[in-house]
């Protein structure tokens, strides 16, 4: 039987793309912004928003629908701002009683307004699952009625939405920084576990995760806080197995439902399970969780080489059966398999960024000794170098950038002040290892080989989307704009990758099967 599933907070559509490889039907999608929307609806529903058939398409008959149209021009609405959207009477979702395939852009909680109105859920029927990835960094039961702080709204907006809902199971992504504690009102709270007491308040039994996109076989190393959530009256029929991981999610409902301080957080009594810890991933391998962990063993976890190996622009070998594979099993998904190859400009860079890109291939490849003592003078925190690290550095091939090539160690550090730089996270990736986490910024990034920045393209192999998956939007963005749009390399560093989607979507089906 197919199961089926709504997405929150959709992003440009890893996750969802993800889901539906592991059999999951989609039966509405929501996403705030309008670029991310814009690749969603292209690559997922196959609507191409800047068409003229779409913007002659009535209302009532549009699959994808504005809570609170900014313009009556599609084109505006697509680079507005949408934390500036006028609040309207929502005269889009008016014209529907039925909300199966769409896209609805626009605020959460705008849509649960909507819903609270028609006093029905948003579909009809049981949905297998609610997914989604709210920002919850600062989020606390406590906090929530802090009207003016949106980042305290959005996961009980998500839980509020589930609550109308009743789907049979939740499933919630965010990033590591989660589980770090932060401060409100001179409280400590810890924002997973304000995350799980929420989803618990309404009777959902939670399972917490620690989870690497790197073990599920995406060839980027991405830890991601995961919530497991089973809907309680269906927990009875978990397997014993699987019902152990869910144990503390049964206590934490009753601790919610007494209101004691039992429900505070205790750092003995409540954990989430780190499935980067041999333990747990042991125990994981052998349970219905076993799709987390299915690229434990070093050997088998994908390189940045074979993600990107066949897009260098010189040499290039051919596809690697890492890709071939992304392409074979998420392709037929899309809207239009055999679209072209898009997203492949590589950006031009200076001279001067190019051969501090070098500088970063060369220490990259040197050891964490050597990186320190250079990064230190690129940062204009030492004004020397230990001679062999020096020497190292003049048998290497750096680039010129107007100042000639060094040849002693005096020039040598003339050459690396004229590239010193206030960034400090920037790094080249490493051939043979699995990406870093963060690669939302295009500059902060430089290939392994080549003195340059990444394609979008490149980017988004390293999250595992296939290659006839096409984003849309502006590439990159700065300044002001910065805190609104979503741009094509956000996009990407923003979503779930689709294969750690595929992941998640079998281990909900493998607990799916356990609670029919």
């Amino acid at each position: 039987m197919p199961k089926s599933f709504i997405e929150l907070f959709a992003g440009c559509g890893g996750l969802s793309l993800g889901l539906r490889s592991a059999g999951f039907t989609e039966l509405a999608a929501n996403e705030l912004s309008s670029m991310p929307a814009e690749t969603f609806a292209l690559n997922l529903m196959g609507i191409d928003l800047r068409s003229e058939e779409f913007a002659n398409t009535p209302i009532g008959k549009r699959n994808v629908l504005w809570i609170d149209p900014s313009s009556e021009d599609i084109i505006e609405r697509l680079n507005d701002n949408p934390f500036e959207r006028p609040q309207t009477d929502m005269p889009e979702l008016s014209t529907t009683s039925d909300f199966t395939g769409k896209l609805i852009v626009g605020d959460i909680r705008r849509l649960n307004s909507f819903i609270e109105d028609k006093h029905s859920p948003l579909i009809n029927g049981e949905v297998d699952l609610v997914s989604g990835g709210p920002p919850c960094q600062s989020f606390s039961l406590a906090g929530r009625r802090e009207f003016g702080n949106q980042r305290n709204q959005l996961p009980w907006e998500f839980a509020k939405f589930v609550n109308a809902q009743r789907p049979k199971m939740v499933l919630l992504e965010n990033v590591e920084g989660i589980l770090r504690p932060f401060k409100l009102e001179n409280h400590t709270y810890y924002a997973w576990f304000e995350v799980c007491k929420a989803f618990a308040s309404i009777g959902y039994v939670t399972c917490p995760l620690l989870v690497n996109a790197r073990l599920a076989g995406v060839a980027q190393n991405r830890p991601r806080f995961i919530m497991i959530a089973v809907r309680e009256d269906l927990a009875t029929n978990l397997s014993s197995d699987t019902a152990d991981w869910f144990q503390q999610g049964i206590r934490l409902i009753d601790a919610v439902r007494k209101d004691s301080t039992d429900a505070e957080y205790d750092g003995d009594r409540w954990t989430y399970r780190d499935l980067n810890e041999s333990g747990w991933q042991q125990r994981a391998q052998h349970s219905v969780f076993s799709p987390l962990v299915a690229f434990s063993e070093i050997d088998s976890q994908r390189t940045v080489f074979d993600a990107i190996g066949d897009l260098q622009l010189e040499n290039a070998p051919r596809k690697s059966r890492y890709v071939k594979n992304l392409n074979k099993l998420f392709s037929p998904l899309l809207a239009d398999p055999r679209h072209a190859m898009m997203n492949t400009r590589v950006p031009v860079n200076t001279p001067r960024v190019r051969a501090r890109f070098r500088l970063y291939q060369i220490i990259a490849r040197a050891g964490k000794e050597t990186t320190n003592e250079v990064r230190a003078v690129l940062r204009r925190q030492s004004v020397e170098l230990p001679s062999p690290i020096a020497e190292y550095l003049l048998d290497a091939d750096l680039l010129d950038y107007g100042r000639g090539i060094p040849d002693d160690e005096r020039s040598l550090m003339t050459y690396l002040d004229g590239l010193a730089t206030k960034k400090f996270s920037q790094k080249a990736l490493l051939k043979d290892q699995p990406a870093p986490a963060a690669l939302s910024i295009p500059d902060d990034i430089c290939h392994y080989q080549e003195a340059r920045t990444l394609s979008v393209r490149e980017m988004a192999r390293i999250q595992s989307f296939p290659d006839a998956f096409e984003f849309r939007g502006i590439p990159t963005t700065g300044g002001a704009r910065r805190s609104y749009q979503v741009p094509q390399y956000t996009q990407i560093g923003n979503a779930v990758p689709p294969l750690l989607g595929n992941a998640l979507g079998n281990v909900i089906s493998n607990i799916l099967g356990e609670l029919s």
